[in-house]
This record gives structure tokens, sequence and C-alpha cells, in this order.
């Protein structure tokens, strides 16, 4: 359960750093009127970890071998639970 967890956690994180390399190099010679560097940096961010995580999610739905750019060709399974009972 543990495990499943590290690998959904990591599963997210390297995606993150992309994004993070993405929004730094945003920053290389982008001037817009009107928005700050910071403002452009963390768009890069969110646009660039949440295009890569689908893309290649996407992506090894039919090549799972490409889960590695995602950091790991193992994809976490979860456990059902049985819902709470509010009832009681």
């Amino acid at each position: 359960m543990f495990h499943q967890w590290l690998l959904s956690l990591w599963r997210t994180v390297v995606p993150s750093l992309v994004g993070g390399i993405l929004g730094w190099l945003a920053l290389r010679g982008i001037a817009i009127e009107g928005v700050t560097a910071e403002q452009i940096s963390a768009g890069a961010v969110v646009l660039g970890t949440g295009l890569y995580y689908g893309v290649f999610r996407a992506l090894e739905q039919r090549w799972p071998a490409l889960g590695i750019l995602l950091g790991s060709t193992k994809t976490p399974t979860y456990a059902q639970r049985q819902p709470y009972d509010y009832s009681r």
C-alpha cells in the first residue's frame, strides 16, 4: 500500500519538475507588457505540467513503455474502500 502511494507521488513529481523547468525556460527572453515575469513563469509551470502529464498519460495508454516519462512504467493501483455510512 505504501509503495503504491510513493509510486503515485513520484508520477506526480516528475511532471511537476518538467513544468518547473518549462516555467524557468519561459523567463528567458519573454517580455509581455503588463505581465510580470512571475506571472509568465507560473502560467508556464501550470500549463506545462498539465500538458506534459496529459499527453504522456494518454500516450501511455497505447504504449505503456512511455510511462517512464512520468517517472515509472508502473501505474499505481488503489484498493477499494467501503463507503462510510453517515446514517450511523
